[in-house]
This record gives C-alpha cells, structure tokens and sequence, in this order.
C-alpha cells in the first residue's frame, strides 16, 4: 500500500505539485457534494501562473544587428564587437505555465461564493518569489473581509507558512490544515498540526453557520494518488 505522507514529500521534491494538486482537490470535490444542500455548487476555478525562476548562466554580450558605421573592408571579422556602438544583451531564462486551482462553494440562484478550500502550493508560500506569495495572501484576505469560509490545507516543507495570526502555535508541525467560519461578526478557527510521517487527518469544517462537513484528506488524497501513476511519476 502506497505511503501517502512519503509520497506527498516526493511529489514535492520531484516538482510535480502543480499537477498533483487538481487530482487531489478534485478527490475532495466528490467528497463534499453529497455532505451539501444542492443549493450549494461545488466548482473548481483556475488561474495561469507563470513561474520564471531567472537565470542561472551570466550575461553574454554580442555584436548589435546592425551597426551605425560600415567598418573598413580589411577590419578582421573577429573585431567587429570592438568597433559596434552599442551592445546587445541576450539571455536565455526558464520559466513554467501551469493552472492554479482553488475549489469554490457558491450559493444558487445568485451565484454567491460562500465558502473556499485552497490546498496549497509552492508558489502560494513563496518558493518561487514573494510577489506569489504576495497575491495569494490577498486574495486570503479578500476571503476573510468578504465573510467567506475558508479551508486551507498545507502539506508542503518548502515555502514560508502562511497561518494566521490566531492559530501561530501551529508552526511547530510540518504540515497543517485549518478552517475558519465567519458567523455574528467573529472567526471561529479550528485547526490541525501533524508529522510529515503521520497519516493525514479527517478535518471538520463549516461552509456555512450550522452546515458541518467532514473532509477525509488520507482517503481523498489516496484516491488522487490512485487515479493517476503518482507513485511512478514521483520515483
């Protein structure tokens, strides 16, 4: 049987979250659905992030295009960078386009966006560069002043941790999931800490005032694991 909390930590290190990530939050979709009133819609929602680490080779400066003299017919080739009026930097830098998930629960008819869970990923804590993290920290604050519950879950080592203020004793565990409930103008939190050894737990979270939901995050991250060669791609 599959070694779920190693398998996560290979994943990680194999720079496969990206992809991981949507097989899992989809295994938690279909875990919710049945727990909620069909007013509720369960959606996934995605954003492109483009990731462009820099480059890691120096500089390299050639002759411009075109140049504003003609040199003299007997000037060696290899001296035409000398007599150039300007130089041409030309760098090659990596970069990589992937889809960002977040899963979303909206309220039909009017389409309001009640409640969020966010699984999260390198670029959310920062790995590939603080704007990342940045961004996602305001659109966390964007859940927070809206009213909208939130569940967010981070079984990820790398990256800076991104916990609230009120659950800051959570920084001693590896990884880590919460939720947060905005009911008569206060935040209930409730939170998990765990090993990176550990099996991960069944949170409890609710998505509206009074409407509790159980999320099992071994069998659904299981069933991710599953449903694609995880434990191949990952060796």
């Amino acid at each position: 049987m599959t070694d779920i909390p190693e398998l996560l930590t290979r994943i990680e290190q194999k720079r496969l979250w990206a992809y991981f990530h949507k097989d899992w939050l989809l295994q938690i979709r279909e875990l919710l659905r049945p727990q909620l009133p069909r007013e509720l819609a369960i959606v996934v929602e995605s954003e492109s992030v483009l990731i462009s680490p820099g480059a890691t080779e120096p500089f390299a400066a050639f002759a411009p295009d075109l140049s504003v003299a003609r040199p003299d017919t007997n000037v060696p080739i290899g001296t035409l960078s000398e007599r150039a009026s300007a130089t041409v930097l030309e760098v090659e830098e990596e970069f990589e386009l992937f889809e960002q998930y977040s899963l979303l629960i909206r309220r039909a008819p009017e389409n309001r966006v009640v409640a969020a869970a966010e699984i999260l990923s390198p670029t959310n804590k920062g790995v590939f560069g603080l704007l990342d993290k940045e961004k996602y920290l305001r659109k966390r604050d964007a859940y927070f002043e809206s009213d909208i519950n939130l569940l967010e879950i981070d079984v990820l080592q790398q990256g800076d941790r991104l916990l609230p203020l009120a659950l800051e004793s959570l920084h001693k565990f590896d990884r880590t999931a919460w939720t947060v409930c905005h009911a008569a103008g206060r935040r209930h939190f409730r939170s998990w800490g765990w090993s990176a050894t550990e099996p991960l737990p069944t949170v409890e979270g609710e998505f509206e005032p009074g409407l509790s939901t159980l999320v099992d995050l071994a069998g659904s991250c299981r069933c991710a694991s599953e449903f694609n060669p995880w434990e191949t791609l990952a060796e």
